[in-house]
């Protein structure tokens, strides 16, 4: 029997019958796998391993591997508007309308942000590590959706999903100074802590969208060591996780 797979849902998304999005967590292979239960290739895990629990991953969503498009992560700006599953290039962003299209980000305390339109049936998935938050990646998506494919921002959705949060994600002086003072936690005889989650909200907040209509998830991937994967805590035993959204097919 197959081990279960324990998942981060969006209970904001969940409520809108015609998308469906999930989040893997280290959870879901035997005590003795190399690197927990690992989506990202490279890491030291045998490739068919990974593959394996990409299937099983993207079994969850009722879609296979060959349906999901992922993106070669370079901490930019680069958006792409796509209409089949692949890989991209050079991108840290994706835009489809295209259903059974599953849009991937892959993180290790990076932040994956998830964006739905319901009236346009449009859906954005985005990568914001910090240099991407710098480069305003998550508000120059949810603009585009608003100023090239006219959505109401009042009336679109997002997911903020598990990642480094500021309790943990700590950076130096140099980063700091990159980042509104509000979103940075200066702690006494410590270096300053980051809030990126709160920081990708807010730029969907300057984008118009509501703040009823963000989900910011909890979970800290550098805390919650017997869940989450973190790149930081962990460095070369850490393994990926993967968040992926898709439309429905239409019938």
């Amino acid at each position: 029997m197959d081990t279960p797979i324990p998942l981060v849902r969006s209970s904001l998304l969940a409520q809108f019958p015609n998308v469906r999005m999930a989040q893997s967590t280290r959870q879901g292979e035997t005590p003795d796998a190399p690197i927990a239960f690992n989506l990202g290739y490279g890491l030291g895990d045998e490739d068919i391993r990974v593959t394996t629990n990409i299937a099983r991953f993207a079994g969850l969503l009722d879609l296979g591997p060959e349906d999901m498009a992922f993106m070669k992560q370079v901490h930019g700006d680069a958006i792409r508007e796509i209409t089949q599953a692949g890989i991209y290039e050079d991108t840290d962003a994706l835009i489809t309308r295209q259903p059974g299209v599953g849009l991937t980000v892959r993180t290790a305390d990076c932040v994956p942000v998830m964006l739905y339109a319901p009236a346009e049936n449009l859906i954005a998935a985005v990568h914001a590590g910090w240099r991407g938050t710098a480069e305003h990646i998550t508000a120059k998506t949810a603009a585009r959706l608003v100023e090239e494919y006219d959505v109401d921002p009042e009336a679109l959705f997002a997911f903020v999903g598990a990642s480094a949060g500021s309790c943990c994600y700590e950076v130096g002086d140099d980063v700091a100074a990159l980042f509104p003072e509000g979103w940075v936690l200066r702690r006494e005889g410590g270096n300053p802590h980051l809030d990126l989650k709160g920081l990708n909200a807010h730029q969907l907040e300057t984008a118009g969208i509501p703040a009823g209509n963000i989900e910011i998830c909890d979970l800290c991937s550098m805390h919650d060591e017997n869940l989450l994967h973190s790149w930081r805590r962990d460095a070369e035993r850490s393994g990926r996780m993967l968040s992926t959204i898709v439309l429905q097919e239409e019938v």
